[in-house]
């Protein structure tokens, strides 16, 4: 395969389509975008380039998909980045002959650098060219799992879902109890300080996103059914005033994640260190 690849960012003007159009571009590969206030469309760019990325909100990627798949030749790819994959994948699979590559980079606009950082790619058609988009994440120190869209959004729901809807519903706490950030963050221990810049972090940013990642995920009532009998299970053995019963809780919990409990203490505690260093 030729190394200098024309890529095409449907959405290239937002946050993540900027943030990918400089990866490609220091790749050494030709780059497009299209966007709202381009001269450039996204048929444009379906003639045009050998790879199509589809980088906007999912109703319109699936909308996109349908307008653009028949105007894609076999040897072009049609991708997306889309935070769930179910739906575009099965969209992109029944819109065009291209190959046809889910992907969901697990990180924000805000990244400094791929290294490190979580891929997932949710094959849909052909091989190609999901061997040279794992290059080309894989190259540069992204870590990149292959995964079925199911089995991914089963995932989201919980690490994507679950978090964020656990953010706003310790904000809206907060904002009852009328707990002014002067008031809280004079007597905030370290970790929740982290929590609170989290939630700042949310709603500092686009909260249709937030929104969409979690009204959108089909997994997510059932997700949330198990957090909310998980919250009773936990409201009684914590606040019953049986010790032995308390204990033997939390150490049940320990038991689960006992692999990694001596990692993640590490890994927080450089975290904490980096708030006041």
């Amino acid at each position: 395969m030729n190394k200098t690849i024309s890529i095409g960012i449907i959405g290239g003007t937002g946050s993540m389509g900027r943030w990918f159009k400089d990866f490609f571009s220091a790749g050494g590969h030709r780059v497009l975008i299209s966007g709202r206030t381009t001269d450039i469309t996204y048929t444009d760019v379906a003639k045009e380039c050998d790879v199509v990325i589809l980088s906007v909100p999912l109703n319109a990627a699936i909308s996109i998909s349908k307008d653009i798949g028949s105007l894609l030749r076999y040897e072009q790819l049609l991708m997306d980045m889309c935070s769930l994959k179910e739906e575009i994948v099965k969209s992109m699979i029944g819109s065009t002959k291209a190959e046809v590559l889910g992907t969901h980079p697990l990180f924000g606009p805000f990244t400094d650098s791929i290294k490190g950082q979580n891929i997932i790619l949710c094959p849909g058609r052909g091989e190609r060219w999901l061997k040279w988009i794992e290059n080309e994440y894989t190259s540069r120190g992204a870590v990149v799992y292959e995964m079925e869209p199911l089995t991914h959004d089963r995932h989201m729901a919980v690490v994507q879902g679950l978090t964020h809807f656990i953010t706003i519903c310790m904000a809206r706490t907060l904002q009852k109890m009328n707990m002014d950030s002067d008031t809280v963050l004079s007597c905030s221990t370290p970790v929740f300080k982290i929590n609170y810049n989290l939630i700042g972090r949310l709603f500092a940013q686009d909260l249709d996103l937030y929104k969409s990642l979690i009204s959108k995920n089909k997994h997510f009532k059932e997700i949330l059914e198990v957090f909310v009998s998980v919250m009773d299970e936990s409201k009684f053995a914590l606040l019953s005033d049986q010790d032995d019963n308390t204990t033997l809780f939390m150490e049940n919990i320990r038991e689960f994640f006992k692999d990694s409990c001596k990692d993640s203490l590490k890994e927080s505690n450089k975290i904490i260190n980096a708030l006041y260093s």
